[in-house]
């Protein structure tokens, strides 16, 4: 009887601990669009003007009922270029003010600087791979019909998880000019791999869905721009390989940068100017390339 007992507990302890495996892995399948897009509750009343910049403060729509908040910046003297720009998933907007906002306007292009839905003064949504994706397109829509800027005139950029927004509207959009991954992710899959629990407990949630996969090494193969990749060789989220991996699969022209010494969440800072001069070069002369 004390065996069968026994026997009976450990049964039912390892039923429990099982349920609470399958548990677990449910609700990182339902709260992944909140892991992979933490918008910020709380985020800075910031303006380009901090800056010194002139901008236009813009809600494009996105749908009938929802829209983004962005912010046009003309460039100091005419462009023919234009910057669009994507952030990562841990800031909103108005936290590109005093950062990316003036990195990229001394590249010398005009700037269409995009939220996310979800995201600062957008329209509330579930932030994911979906509604990003259709973000960026009504981004790049509002400058071809609204600014009357051909795509040609148009650079697709993103930072971290902006990146892979960026890549997959390049994948849409074959006459743009080029294409700026930053501190690239090769995938959420193998961002999240590179902690030893999500890699061997959790490696099953990949198979539940693909909404949030942001595959970019996967999806640059189909971008047929010019592509600069730039990474930091310290950088601890999306390690250097990533970019490599992703420069690997790249149609030419390509052209790839590690920045020395800089980190995942440093790289946009200015320096020794190397990210600033790589930018204008490719703005300039996004094709041919040459990392020589």
């Amino acid at each position: 009887m004390a065996a069968l007992t026994l026997k009976t507990a450990i049964l039912s302890l390892a039923c429990f601990i099982v349920g609470l495996y399958f548990a677990a892995l449910l609700a990182l399948c339902l709260w992944q669009d909140r892991l992979i897009f933490p918008a910020p509750a709380t985020f800075p009343a910031a303006t380009p003007a901090a800056a010194g910049l002139p901008f236009e403060d813009l809600h494009i729509p996105v749908d009938n009922a929802t829209q983004l908040h962005a912010w046009w910046i003309p460039a100091e003297t005419p462009s023919s270029k234009v910057i669009l720009y994507f952030h990562g998933n841990g800031y909103s907007l108005e936290s590109e003010a005093t950062a990316e906002a003036p990195l990229f306007h001394q590249a010398g292009a005009d700037l269409l600087l995009a939220d996310y839905r979800g995201y600062g003064t957008s329209s509330p949504a579930h932030t994911n791979g979906p509604s990003t994706e259709a973000d960026a397109r009504a981004a790049m829509r509002y400058l071809i019909q609204h600014r009357r800027i051909p795509a040609s005139s148009v650079v697709i950029a993103g930072w971290s998880i902006g990146s892979a927004v960026a890549a997959e509207l390049a994948v849409e959009s074959p006459h743009a000019a080029g294409l700026v991954l930053l501190s690239p992710i090769a995938s959420t899959a193998e961002v999240a791999n590179q902690n030893w629990v999500f890699r061997y407990l959790f490696r099953p949630v990949e198979w539940f869905g693909h909404r949030n996969d942001f595959d970019t090494k996967a999806r640059i193969s189909t971008v047929h721009i010019p592509v600069l990749i730039v990474s930091g060789t310290q950088d601890e989220l999306a390690p250097p390989w990533m970019a490599e991996s992703i420069y690997g699969r790249a149609n030419e022209p390509k052209l790839i940068r590690l920045i020395d010494g800089a980190h995942h969440n440093d790289l946009l800072e200015p320096r020794d100017g190397s990210l600033l001069r790589v930018l204008r070069t490719f703005l300039e002369h996004p094709a041919p390339l040459s990392n020589d």
